[in-house]
């Protein structure tokens, strides 16, 4: 088994210190571990022996024996399609097959997202965003702030306490007067990491936050202070970043939010889908379709 997979599929029980390893190898995998255990331990921002511990507890002897695999993944990876998948670089297509190629390439980058996220990492998000006895508040960039608020408009649905982090930048300050150790924020930030954002998060955080991050491989500024930090790629065939590989992760916490929070929620929807239906909100079936009008006594005898 890769030692990718090891990581994210919940098989190995790690410690707070070796999950920090674990997501500075997954943000550039392989290449992160193939730097010394010194080089590692900076990116990771933990100490030498740590590193040391975290290849211990993958089953290794040493750090030369997981260099050493890591070393033979890559080449079988050189071997295989999959190498031209995860290259990740816009190549010039032909403009009748931009729209498969598209597809395609977030296709590939989904089957990179899977394998990027710690599963002890989405499990504390989950748990956190359920947590009843948290506030929480939703907040996100230009593009990803789209992101935040489709989350926000889900969980809202099964919980309380629930609030989208304003646009209005006054508003954002004064509503920091609120903010402490019963908050927990869920920000949204990749490059080019928007300086907004990032204020309002360590200000919240500094008053005693806690931050589930979701970002990019190089990761916001605002790791620094995440309690959590879901990575996922972000190159794609256009010039611009793709949200498709965040908006799945987004789908992702949804879910498990929805069966973490399924024997309290099912009342909260039931009684929103009333008061809609009360509403004429939303239109639950198909109206009848219109008759066809009778064709004038002029008309039928043509």
């Amino acid at each position: 088994m890769a030692i990718r997979d090891r990581l994210t599929n919940g098989s190995v029980q790690l410690t707070p210190s070796d999950l920090k390893v674990a997501r500075a190898l997954l943000a550039d995998y392989p290449a992160a571990g193939l730097n010394t255990v010194a080089q590692l331990a900076a990116i990771a921002g933990v100490s030498g022996p740590t590193v040391v511990r975290f290849v211990s507890r993958l089953g290794f002897d040493g750090f030369p024996e997981f260099q050493k695999a890591l070393l033979a993944e890559v080449q079988a990876r050189m071997n295989s399609p999959l190498a031209m998948i995860d290259a990740g670089k816009a190549t010039a297509v032909p403009q009748e097959q931009i729209y498969q190629e598209v597809i395609r390439t977030c296709v590939g980058m989904l089957e990179t997202t899977a394998d990027m996220v710690l599963a002890a990492e989405f499990d504390m998000a989950a748990r956190l965003v359920s947590d009843p006895s948290y506030r929480l508040h939703f907040i996100g960039g230009r593009f990803s702030g789209y992101l935040a608020g489709m989350l926000w408009q889900h969980i809202c649905q099964l919980r309380t306490d629930c609030m989208m982090v304003s646009n209005s930048q006054p508003d954002r300050i004064d509503s920091l007067v609120d903010i402490g150790r019963r908050d927990l924020i869920v920000a949204f930030d990749y490059r080019r990491y928007q300086t907004d954002t990032i204020q309002y998060v360590t200000a919240s955080a500094e008053r005693g936050a806690q931050v589930v991050l979701f970002t990019d491989p190089w990761t916001s500024p605002l790791a620094a202070y995440a309690k959590v930090v879901i990575s996922a790629p972000v190159e794609g065939p256009s010039p611009f970043d793709t949200m498709v590989p965040a908006l799945a992760q987004v789908e992702a916490l949804i879910a498990a939010v929805t069966t973490r929070l399924s024997a309290t929620s099912r009342g909260r929807i039931a009684e929103i889908e009333a008061l809609r239906k009360h509403s004429g909100i939303t239109e639950d079936q198909h109206s009848p379709l219109p008759k066809t009008a009778p064709e004038s006594a002029g008309q039928a005898g043509d």
